[in-house]
């Protein structure tokens, strides 16, 4: 089926810019990306504001220039670059319609005309997780055990549909003032059985069997469950924290920071919460917990409890005003579609955001568009803790790392 029937069977006949303004009146813009623009619309029919991301087809043709050689342009062609990205595109669109979850932002419907794709999505009140450290700086073990919980249910759920999200980060999940969340950012993800043979996704939140993919392990791939496990216990370590738990200034110091796995938990972090979370960062996918078995841990259970006695009905707290919905609209994409696609098209590749990503020769790429200094997630990254009196905590205090040949 050719690129152009997928998207007719999933968004319907393609209609004029007129025809989307009479649907839609855009009233700003509240995320941006390499390729995608996110808005807050008022949808004229169902009289509500909804989030729409927009991708611009314009600049799905756009090269970017490699971290690993300045000045050095991929490869592909202008027609390559634009079939890869739609391939991208597509796949999340049948993600989106396929998802039904109260943790998961909820699809309404998508359209194409002339210049555009649009994916219309649920307005949620609040904002990601990222902006609410930066707001609220961190959070208690007790509120973030309940958020943690219904990310693990959302990405529960998603398994069961052989969905792997591929890009869990602080930036993608939305919190609201009650602390309900919502998932957000398919644009990563792959519907798949099959095991996953290419790097995608932010570097400091991949997995240590993707960071360390190379010819030999390619051909076998790795499994999306357990690196979507590794990225949430990373998002939970910057959650109570507000550092990251390895050293994310290169990539080569992540790469090596990663391999030796030795984190430094500050002293105030409850032993609870530091045997939850080296059970989760370990090397081995075979010891890696699954997602049953971190819903049953004493510490989550426990903590979970603990909020809803302390949430009682009396202690409501009202919604905010302000608004913000899906961060980071169009962050980084990966190699390969993993939707249906023609035999003989093109190897997917892609370009997101402030993101790395694996090319065909092996070269690392770096969006280069533009960035406001101004706002603080222009340029934060969250540092490791600065407690000097911390032990090191190597993984159930043996070496256990499956990557010594690489170094």
């Amino acid at each position: 089926m050719s690129l152009n029937d997928q998207l007719r069977q999933l968004l319907g006949d393609e209609i004029t810019e007129k025809q989307l303004l009479e649907k839609f009146s855009f009233e700003k813009v509240v995320g941006s990306g390499a390729t995608a623009k996110v808005y807050i619309a008022y949808d004229y029919q169902e009289k509500r504001e909804v989030a729409i991301k927009v991708f611009d087809k314009a600049m799905m043709i756009e090269q970017r220039k490699s971290i690993a050689n300045d000045g050095y342009n991929s490869k592909d062609t202008a027609v390559q670059r634009a079939r890869r990205r739609l391939k991208k595109i597509i796949c999340e669109i049948d993600i989106a319609k396929r998802l039904d979850h109260d943790n998961i932002i909820k699809y309404l419907g998508g359209y194409e005309t002339s210049h555009r794709i649009c994916i219309v999505q649920e307005l949620v009140d609040g904002t990601d997780l990222l902006q609410h450290i930066l707001d609220e700086d961190k959070m208690g073990e007790t509120t973030a055990a309940y958020v943690f919980e219904q990310l693990l249910r959302a990405l529960e759920y998603c398994h069961s549909y052989n969905v792997w999200h591929r890009d869990l980060k602080l930036e993608n999940v939305l919190i609201s003032s009650s602390h309900q969340i919502k998932l957000i950012d398919f644009g990563l993800s792959e519907r798949t059985e099959e095991f996953l043979k290419t790097v995608c996704g932010t570097p400091l939140y991949c997995a240590p069997e993707l960071l360390f993919l190379n010819s030999n392990t390619r051909a076998t791939g790795v499994h999306g469950g357990p690196a979507d496990i590794w990225s949430a216990g990373v998002l939970l370590f910057a959650l109570v924290t507000g550092c990251a738990p390895f050293d994310d200034s290169t990539f080569a110091s992540l790469r090596q920071d990663v391999y030796r796995n030795a984190i430094t938990y500050p002293e105030t972090m409850s032993l609870g919460l530091q045997e939850f979370l080296r059970s989760i960062f370990v090397t081995d996918v075979r010891v890696r917990p699954s997602i049953s078995e971190l819903l049953a841990h004493p510490w989550l259970v426990q903590n979970v409890a603990n909020y809803k006695i302390k949430m009682s009905p009396t202690a409501y707290v009202k919604p905010p005003r302000t608004v913000s919905v899906i961060s980071d609209a169009e962050t980084v994409e990966e190699s390969n579609a993993s939707c249906e696609d023609d035999d003989n098209g093109p190897e997917d590749v892609s370009y997101r955001d402030m993101l790395y990503d694996e090319m065909l020769d092996d070269e690392l790429y770096l969006d280069d568009s533009p960035r406001d200094v101004k706002s603080p997630r222009a340029y934060y990254s969250p540092r490791k803790p600065s407690n000097q009196t911390s032990s090191k905590v190597q993984v159930n205090n043996t070496p256990l790392n499956c990557f010594a040949h690489l170094f």
